[in-house]
Formats: C-alpha cells, sequence, structure tokens
C-alpha cells in the first residue's frame, strides 16, 4: 500500500514530490507560501501522482504541462 505523506518546510521551490523506496510519495510544499498558494501547489503534485508520472519515461516538461 503506498502512501501519500505531505510535509510542510522552507524550500527554494514552491513544491516537489519524491517517491520513496517503500513506494510512498513524500510531498514537500514551501513554508513560505500563502494558505492558497500551498493548496494550488499540493493539488498539482497530487495530479502527478494520480497521472503516474513518477513511473513513465516521458519529459519533465511534458509531465509538468498535464500537471498543469
Amino acid at each position: 500500500m503506498e502512501f501519500v505523506i505531505i510535509r510542510i518546510m522552507d524550500l527554494t521551490v514552491p513544491g516537489v514530490t519524491v517517491l520513496d523506496d517503500d513506494g510512498n510519495y513524500n510531498v514537500y510544499i514551501n513554508a513560505r507560501l500563502t494558505y492558497e498558494q500551498r493548496q494550488t501547489v499540493l493539488a498539482h503534485e497530487l495530479r502527478h501522482i494520480n497521472k503516474g508520472h513518477f513511473y513513465d519515461n516521458r519529459p519533465v516538461v511534458e509531465d509538468e504541462e498535464e500537471a498543469g
């Protein structure tokens, strides 16, 4: 079973998701963003997960466009 773990911390980017060795998705969101911005970033990262972007061989640019 895979989990989505959400962490709020200071980052230099709005957000990023990392797949760990257990198959869990660790979503890191920049603590400096407003609540609304955090929600937007979380939705974007969840779209990456739902669309299977961690398992495709497409260029990152295409996955970013698809995740919106």
